[in-house]
């Protein structure tokens, strides 16, 4: 029961966001954190909570579909069979992810550099360690008995510190306080609240809390907005779930060297405000009473489409640069993908890491050459050097490389990998076969 709570706490899957009490651009980030499936229950709760604000008709949805579509400049849209089928393959598609939490963080440790080895090799074991969660069911002492303290508390903080951040640790509450410790935006007070004050905060005591902290309501909100963005299981999910069903927010497809970008906009409902509402909000013979009612409600509602508009620019920009950033991938293959960290993408499309960060949680892009989560655009070299080694591999089944023969080529192509670590990627590789 705990655990279910500290889900929907982080997450804010079943309590409201007032934007009475939320900065409009906080209610946006917490929707830009979404995937699809969830930005669609949040939309359908909003038009239950407000009678002011309601689904556009079908042919307003169609004419917003063709003024938005990608390209945005004069190039007439050919809406063809082609197309047609496309955009329906990109509603109807699904994805079981297959690479494990272990496997994802083995591949970071695989490159890290300037590190002391003994330090690397307690890391793989903690890594090796960990459960579904992501969390150590023993103490880090049990699982690595032979390591000194000073090597065992450094091989700790570097694989909470790795993708997802707050794993190895002993419960949700520890992970939260990393994930928060690691933020550059973390409000004042946060880590304070998730130690001491977090079933406080689940049962809404937000004056209580201010008043043990000696801070304001609103600072207290705000906390409890950021540790909704972050996630109490970092490991579930890497947990294989076969019946998972994943709508992409995006596709990208390539045709005759050009790139093309689609929004998955028809998966989300397109609002507007009631016309009933509107009239009655700017007719001056209205009793008062009816009409302040009214007038929030269309205030709120003007609002929320506002802020879903905001979410759609957001993710655009983002698709744009992952094309200019990634474009050799998405006209080549895996192979192809390029180093890209969080902060230099950040910099890029004018955006705080944060922002970035939750633009590539839980969304997932469809490209020609399969299904992919928007952080896979983030890769390290690691992820980088596998799709090589896996190229290499298949390009010489013949004559079955050795470790050291793969370390060579690699290093002809730039990549300087000990034949150690070539080693420990052939296994992750035959792991996926």
């Amino acid at each position: 029961m705990q655990a279910i709570q500290a889900t929907n706490l982080a997450m804010g899957q079943n309590q409201n966001m007032s934007l009475k009490l939320a900065p409009q651009m906080r209610m946006m980030m917490h929707l830009l954190a979404m995937p699809v499936l969830e930005l669609q229950e949040e939309i359908k709760k909003k038009l239950d909570e407000n009678p002011a604000l309601e689904e556009a008709s079908s042919s307003e949805v169609l004419l917003s579909h063709l003024e938005d579509s990608f390209p945005k400049d004069n190039t007439p849209v050919d809406w063809d069979e082609d197309k047609a089928d496309r955009k329906q393959q990109f509603l109807e598609n699904t994805l079981t992810q297959k690479e494990s939490l272990q496997e994802h963080l083995l591949l970071q440790l695989g490159v890290q550099k300037n590190i002391d080895k003994e330090i690397i090799e307690t890391a793989e074991i903690l890594v090796q360690s960990l459960n579904n969660d992501g969390f150590l069911n023993i103490s880090a002492k049990e699982a690595v008995p032979d390591a000194d303290e000073e090597t065992l508390k450094k091989a700790v903080s570097l694989v909470q510190m790795l993708d997802p951040q707050g794993t190895c640790v002993s419960d949700y509450k520890e992970s939260l306080a990393v994930q928060a410790s690691l933020c550059d935006d973390e409000p004042d007070g946060t880590e304070t609240v998730i130690k001491e004050h977090l079933e406080e905060l689940e049962k809404g005591q937000y004056k209580e809390i201010a008043a043990k902290l000696n801070k304001t309501e609103k600072e207290v909100l705000e906390i409890r907005d950021f540790i909704r963005t972050l996630n109490p299981f970092p490991g579930r999910s890497f947990t294989t779930q076969p019946d998972q069903s994943v709508i992409p927010s995006l596709t990208i497809t390539a045709k005759d060297g050009e790139l093309s970008v689609y929004m998955n906009d028809l998966a989300i409902p397109m609002l507007q405000v009631n016309g009933s509402f509107k009239e009655l909000d700017e007719s001056p013979d209205a009793d008062p009473e009816a009409k302040k009612f009214v007038h929030d409600k269309v205030q709120d509602a003007e609002s929320f489409i506002s802020i879903l508009d905001m979410r759609k620019e957001t993710l655009e920009k983002a698709a744009e640069a992952i094309i200019q950033c990634q474009r050799d991938f998405f006209l080549k293959g895996p192979k192809y993908l390029k180093p890209l960290t969080q902060r230099e993408f950040a910099k890029i499309i004018k955006r705080n890491e944060s922002t970035v960060s939750r633009i590539a949680n839980s969304k997932y892009v469809q490209t020609d050459w399969g299904f992919y989560p928007f952080s896979y655009f983030f890769p390290s070299q690691g992820e980088s050097v596998l799709e090589i080694i896996k190229e290499i591999m298949e390009s010489n089944k013949d004559k079955r490389l050795s470790d050291q023969q793969i370390s060579d080529i690699l290093k002809e192509r730039g990549i300087d990998m000990a034949r150690r670590t070539v080693s420990k990627y052939k296994s992750i590789i035959r792991r996926q076969v």
